[in-house]
């Protein structure tokens, strides 16, 4: 089976991409030698986003650093892109980049997430026991602001206050799951994930997560594009399920002890970053105009 990680970087991230890449470093011995990993990763050096006139640190800095991360990934199969373009660029077009229809199943690595070094082994071999047409898998998650998240949220997070999520250490978590060792998982009815180190099937890609059909660019919800549109072709027939990964916890680094201190903040002390529009808005500004299209598309393709 064919494995795709798409990652895409700004370059106030290249830090947390050590720390990604060095977990994937440590992932690679755990895996299969029958199972062929992909990875491609995207600098982004927009100067539609950056004024790279203005800024302190010069790009060939962040090029410089990402060179030189890249031979973590060596026992991958890679592609290392830099994105040096006056137009907008994000995660929504590097998804793109990454689609090949030689590739079984995607995951979307957001650099600034810790996850554990087994994580990569278990998804894989999760996904070889999941017979759905269309499915994703979620590893768990410590806790985050509201119940709608509880669904894949690890039991011994549960009571803490909604309001306190974001007090917890990464480390804490990393420790705690040191000992989690009953590795299954379980069906769940609500549709809920966020693209942090989900698995994604080739159909669930194709269909939800990045259809090729959309005309979307930069950054935006479309993993809340996918959860809606899944559930919606669930209803209407469509073999889709989602599985919760228990006993593996992601979660965010900049929570607890690193969140008034973040990693990526002193970068941006030396960038100077252009007023564009806010590309998260737009996004949910279109999200029913995507989903009307999103269920057409699926007509279209006799999939519903």
């Amino acid at each position: 089976m064919n494995y795709k990680i798409t990652c895409h970087l700004m370059p106030w991230e290249l830090d947390y991409a050590l720390l990604s890449f060095t977990q994937l470093k440590k992932s690679h011995y755990y895996l299969d030698s029958s199972d062929k990993v992909y990875i491609d990763v995207v600098l982004n050096l927009s100067s539609y986003i950056i004024d790279w006139d203005q800024t302190l640190l010069p790009k060939s800095f962040f090029i410089k650093k990402f060179e030189n991360l890249q031979s973590l990934l060596k026992n991958y199969i890679c592609r290392f892109k830099i994105f040096d373009e006056n137009s907008l660029y994000g995660g929504l077009d590097s998804q793109k980049f990454s689609t090949e229809d030689h590739i079984d199943h995607y995951i979307v690595l957001n650099p600034d997430m810790y996850f554990s070094e087994t994580l990569l082994f278990h998804l894989i071999e999760s996904s070889k026991l999941i017979t759905n047409k269309s499915f994703t898998i979620t590893p768990q998650i410590p806790k985050l602001w509201d119940n709608t998240w509880d669904v894949i949220s690890h039991p011994n997070y549960r009571n803490i206050p909604y309001d306190e999520w974001d007090s917890l250490d990464a480390y804490d978590v990393r420790a705690f799951s040191k000992n989690l060792t009953d590795i299954s998982l379980t069906p769940i009815t609500q549709h809920k994930w966020a693209g942090w180190m989900d698995l994604y099937n080739k159909n669930t890609w194709n269909w939800f997560m990045s259809p090729s059909e959309m005309d979307w660019k930069g950054y935006g919800g479309c993993d809340f594009f996918a959860m809606i549109l899944s559930d919606y072709a669930k209803k209407h027939g469509l073999d889709f399920q989602q599985y919760r990964l228990n006993n593996q916890i992601v979660c965010e680094y900049e929570v607890g002890p690193l969140k008034g201190n973040k990693l990526s903040n002193y970068y941006k002390e030396f960038l100077v970053l252009n007023d564009i529009p806010n590309q998260r808005q737009q996004f949910e500004s279109n999200m029913q105009q995507y989903l009307n299209k999103g269920i057409q598309m699926l007509k279209d393709k006799k999939i519903l």
